[in-house]
């Protein structure tokens, strides 16, 4: 590339980037600005949203009125003080988000004082409620102090969709000017590199002659390279293309071959060795190049005489196959296993006896050498039996040892009497090893018991007799090795399973949701359209259609809230159950003034937990309570008592300074409703477990077994108590410390 080209691209460059950082700061600041103008929009939105909620409250309040006038029902009046607390709380939001508009502060001030006549003329009427009616002048002032109510409401509302529609215009109006100054300044930019990216395509094409050039050059020494390589390595090689036909044989696979490498390249491998076909190397090969694997194998070629190892690594252009000589090797590993198998049958002549128990020494599965050994049969082996083929005089060492070796999870060494099967007894060598897992708990014992009779009457006898003690702890201590890695895989699989199963409990409860909607909203909308064409049976198996798909996705909800209490969980911190109640409360708020329900709590206690999960958990509690009610309206009772845990509740900490690391809270929920016989109390909390049919109570009969789950997850335990038609009491843990 020439100086003037040079010059060309790096002034385009430079001129690119500079106008790349200009637009950039234009556009920073214009962003800055249409932020600070989209906060305004937003402002109003939530001026607005609160206006609306302050309206509401204001009906709450005057509904809540009407309901106690009506039905004498304090938990109206509750909800009417709950309402004016809110009202006034608004009002006070409002004041502060107009305090940059005196027109909306001066309506406030019109707007308060009436509030406030309002609320004490309706508490004036609430005051008089044990009268027949009303005075008419206390309905008319009522009636007017809300027309006026809502007519400033509405001036304020107005004004503000005011403002909002001026703060959207501005804000589109910036935007568009934000597009046109990026758009023009990006298309200029564009422009300087197409002319940049031109002046560079001349050097790119002599560059990327240059390259190709350079490249063949370097796969020529690469190749000239590997040559040596191959040729120096002691394996024999040899590469195929696509139709099996010879591309390299190297030295060492021409004197496998006892030919010269000319005379094979361009050949096909199996016209050159036909009997190939028959043995596994001809299936394995056309596995590897069908299947693009490696593939590794040993076996025995017949016309060389000899064992071989091949490796196969394929690829688009054909094969390439590693194999060496193993005959000597393989050689060896026969004598091995021939000399295995006599020293098992030499395990059997010398009466040794392999055996397995369990961490606790008991027997759990057949050991037939054993039973061979002893004459046992196989139930009086089980457990502990095998001791009574022990001298009784070395039982109780015999279990003192074993003792020793559980405690120290070391190798089980001792020396006693068996009962054989003729009924005699031998003195045998014992050795067990402890098989233990990824924890490093033990899981089970495997051991040999060898026969050491004759060793006390001849040296030679007992130096074998070591050998094959010592081979047999050689071959123990595989299995151990083995068993453990086993051991170890199957943890590592299962942990991959439960985190498998809980995406999946999590993915299904999602998708779902999906069909079951699309299932209940088309019945219904089928239901609306052909409703006059439908007779009395079809209206009636589309109210159960809706009904099931409803149901159902209950039920996936609720699981997907029993899968998401392990998972989903926030961090522990400290939750003051009073506020969590509360909140429970709140949510059920509707169920309890339906069901007319009378609900006291006693003080209860801050614990480190999930804030989120302890609603969750006095929320299910308490609407359990109400769901299952007699007649008679719910009476529901909380309550909580510090006492050291494991203790009985007559053991209870009345002082919270005498707490200790093993302190906890026993919080307790009790009704007096239709109660739970005794046999149903553990399977309650079980999922999907249900007493009652849909008909007498709805519900999924997952609740229970969610609140089983926040409990356990936070260390505690809960359970229950009941006396069929007396009410149940729900008791729960939690760590005080």
């Amino acid at each position: 590339m020439n100086k003037l080209l040079r010059r060309l691209v790096a002034g385009g460059f430079s001129l690119a980037l500079l106008l790349l950082c200009g637009v950039g700061t234009v556009s920073y600041l214009s962003i800055q600005r249409l932020t600070e103008e989209k906060r305004w929009v937003f402002h109003t939105h939530q001026v607005i949203e609160d206006l609306d909620h302050l309206r509401i409250g204001l009906s709450n309040a005057e509904g809540a009125r009407s309901s106690y006038i009506l039905t004498k029902n304090t938990v109206y009046r509750e909800i009417y003080q709950d309402e004016k607390q809110n009202v006034y709380q608004l009002l006070k939001v409002i004041r502060q988000q107009t305090s940059d508009n005196p027109s909306q502060q001066g309506r406030l001030d019109t707007l308060e004082p009436l509030i406030a006549q309002n609320f004490s003329v309706l508490e004036q009427s609430i005051d008089l409620v044990g009268q027949e009616s009303l005075d008419k002048s206390t309905q008319i002032a009522i009636a007017n102090r809300s027309i006026e109510i809502s007519e400033q409401l509405q001036a304020m509302h107005n004004e503000e969709k005011t403002l909002l529609q001026q703060r959207i215009a501005v804000t589109d109006r910036l935007f568009g000017q934000v597009l046109i100054v990026v758009g023009l300044a990006y298309a200029l930019s564009f422009l300087l590199l197409i002319v940049v990216y031109l002046l560079l395509q001349k050097q790119i094409r002599l560059n990327k002659a240059l390259s190709q050039e350079a490249i063949r050059l370097e796969q020529q020494a690469a190749k000239a390279k590997l040559a040596d390589i191959l040729e120096t390595i002691t394996d024999a090689f040899v590469a195929l293309d696509r139709n099996s036909c010879y591309t390299y044989v190297n030295q060492r696979a021409a004197q496998i071959f006892n030919r010269q490498p000319a005379d094979l390249i361009g050949k096909n491998i199996w016209e050159v060795f036909p009997e190939a076909v028959e043995h596994q190397f001809y299936h394995s090969y056309f596995h590897a190049l069908g299947e693009q694997r490696v593939i590794q194998m040993q076996e025995y070629y017949s016309p060389f005489d000899g064992w071989f190892e091949y490796s196969m690594y394929p690829s688009p252009e054909g094969i390439s196959i590693f194999f060496q000589d193993i005959t000597r090797q393989k050689l060896a590993e026969i004598a091995l296993e021939k000399s295995e198998r006599r020293y098992r049958s030499l395990v059997v002549a010398t009466s040794q006896a392999i055996w397995i128990t369990n961490a606790n020494g008991e027997v759990v599965e057949d050991i037939p050498f054993w039973r061979t050994l002893t004459g046992q049969s196989e139930e009086e082996v089980k457990g502990w039996g095998w001791l009574d083929a022990i001298h009784p005089e070395d039982r109780e060492r015999t279990s003192q040892v074993w003792i020793q070796a559980l405690e120290s999870k070391g190798i089980y060494q001792v020396e006693h009497r068996v009962q054989v099967a003729d009924g005699s007894y031998r003195f045998f060598a014992v050795c067990a090893v402890p098989v233990l897992d990824a924890n490093d708990e033990i899981q089970e014992w495997v051991g040999a018991d060898t026969d050491i009779t004759e060793q006390q009457a001849a040296l030679r006898d007992r130096n074998l007799a070591q050998l094959a003690l010592q081979q047999a702890n050689q071959e123990l201590e595989i299995k151990v090795q083995a068993r453990t890695a086993e051991l170890q895989k199957l943890n590592e699989e299962l942990k991959c399973s439960n985190q498998e199963l809980e995406q999946f409990a999590y993915v299904a409860s999602h998708d779902l949701q999906e069909p079951l909607r699309a299932v209940a909203g088309y019945s219904q909308l089928l239901e609306n359209e052909y409703q006059d064409r439908l007779d009395e049976y079809a209206q009636e198996y589309f109210a159960y259609i809706i009904d099931g798909a409803k149901r159902m996705q209950e039920l996936i909800q609720d699981l997907l809230v029993y899968s998401r209490v392990g998972t989903r969980g926030q961090e522990f911190a400290l939750v003051d159950c009073n506020v969590a109640l509360s909140l429970a409360l709140s949510n059920l708020h509707i169920a309890i003034a339906q069901s007319k329900a009378i609900i006291t709590h006693d003080p209860l206690p801050k614990v480190l937990a999930d804030k989120t999960q302890m609603v969750q958990l006095f929320q299910n509690l308490i609407s359990n309570a109400i769901k299952f009610c007699r007649q008679e309206p719910p009476q529901i009772h909380i309550g909580a008592l510090l006492r050291t845990a494991g203790e009985p509740e007559e053991k209870l900490l009345t002082n919270s300074s005498l707490l200790t690391q093993h302190s906890e809270w026993l919080i307790w929920v009790q009704d007096n409703g239709i109660g739970i016989k005794s046999q149903y109390l553990e399977r309650i909390f079980e999922v999907f477990r249900r007493l009652h049919t849909r008909r007498e109570f709805p519900g999924t009969g997952i609740g229970l077994a969610i609140c089983k789950k926040i409990v356990e997850r936070h260390g505690g335990n809960i359970w229950a108590e009941s006396e069929l038609g007396l009410g149940t009491i729900f008791y729960l843990t939690l760590n005080a410390n």
